[in-house]
């Protein structure tokens, strides 16, 4: 048995040599190796040697050991630390290619605001400056007026320049010969305005816009005050001079008579009676504008005066019956409103059977002119 083992042992070992024949031991024949001799002692106290210069590109290019130990990455610290990566950006992964994300480049539409609508505020109702009863509501007694009525002149001036007016009968009113009393009374210039077109007169005069004939083809204008009537009525029919009346629109003064001022514009024809023909400030044939002064409110009636008013007539060529009188009332409604820059308010119409006072007995015999 120990013969067995002794010589597997040499086997081996001759197997060895034979793989390792590049060996070399001392006293086989071969050159001796060289030992370096280790470098002198440094006394203590003595300087050491300069260190190594070491060239920074050398660490951009791997080192090979030659003695087969790993390279050393000059980045490693060699204070024992462990090295620490550099930041990366959060934003950015530079292991993961980038994906082309589809974008959606349809126009989105969006829902439309709704505008907030602030309501404005209703206008303050203006208070009326006068008041008036509807056309053709005339004093009960005094003849039939026509209602069916409308704004037969737009855009005139109203034929008063500035004074207070108030339109109503003179014949039938106080002071005016059938009712009696005084043509100054105060409730003259107090009242509600009334259409008087179309009241009962002697003459036989007709118009297509009057029910019946014998009529009153104006309309009659009280103007100023109580006290302006009576101031007028002091003075001596030259002198007054108290309230301007002016044309209502451009035109010509197309003729002036013994009571009567006739202007002639386009498509009408006004007349105005009673003025003081003794101070008028235009002449026949002279052209005007609207606006401009013709003469002063008073009394004329030829030999024979009359209450201190403004009598007002419109005459148009009208396609169905020519040249007739018009109803002036509403015109001189609007003109009103406009010259005092606020609304008339119209009454609601009378309701009921009129009152004694209301109703008028004409004398027999009596004539009623203007």
């Amino acid at each position: 048995m120990r013969n067995l083992l002794a010589a597997a042992a040499a086997a081996l070992l001759l197997t060895s040599m034979a793989a390792c024949d590049f060996v070399r031991f001392p006293g086989d024949g071969g050159p001796e190796p060289t030992i370096p001799e280790a470098p002198p002692e440094t006394p203590p106290g003595a300087p050491g040697p300069p260190p190594p210069v070491v060239d920074d590109d050398e660490f951009d290019t791997p080192v090979e050991n030659p003695d087969g130990e790993t390279p050393v990455d000059p980045g490693t610290p060699t204070d024992g630390t462990t090295p620490q990566p550099d930041p990366v950006d959060a934003t950015e992964d530079p292991e993961t290619p980038p994906v082309d994300v589809p974008v959606d480049e349809t126009p989105v539409e969006l829902e439309p605001e709704t505008p907030v609508v602030v309501p404005e505020p209703e206008p303050e109702p203006v208070a009326p400056v006068f008041s008036y009863y509807q056309p053709g509501a005339l004093l009960a007694g005094s003849g039939g007026g026509f209602p069916d009525q409308i704004v037969h002149a737009p855009g005139i001036i109203f034929p008063i320049k500035s004074a207070p007016a108030v339109l109503q009968s003179q014949v039938f009113a106080f002071g005016g010969g059938v009712a009696g009393g005084d043509q100054c009374d105060a409730r003259n210039y107090a009242a509600p305005w009334r259409d008087n077109f179309c009241e009962t007169r002697s003459a036989n005069r007709t118009t297509p816009f009057c029910p019946v004939a014998r009529i009153h083809q104006g309309q009659d204008i009280r103007v100023g005050t109580a006290a302006d009537c009576k101031t007028l009525r002091s003075q001596t029919a030259d002198a007054r001079g108290l309230h301007e009346v002016v044309a209502v629109e451009d035109g010509i003064i197309s003729s002036i008579s013994t009571y009567t001022v006739k202007l002639r514009a386009e498509g009408s024809i006004y007349n105005y009676m009673h003025l003081n023909m003794k101070r008028l400030a235009v002449t026949a044939g002279q052209s005007v504008k609207a606006g401009d002064l013709l003469g002063y409110v008073s009394n004329d009636f030829g030999g024979t005066p009359t209450t201190i008013h403004l009598h007002f007539e419109i005459i148009q060529n009208t396609a169905e019956h020519g040249w007739v009188h018009v109803p002036p009332y509403l015109s001189l409604v609007s003109a009103y409103e406009r010259r005092e820059n606020g609304p008339g308010e119209q009454l609601e119409p009378d309701i009921g059977v009129a009152s004694t006072q209301d109703v008028f007995i004409i004398p027999e015999g009596y004539e009623i002119i203007e």
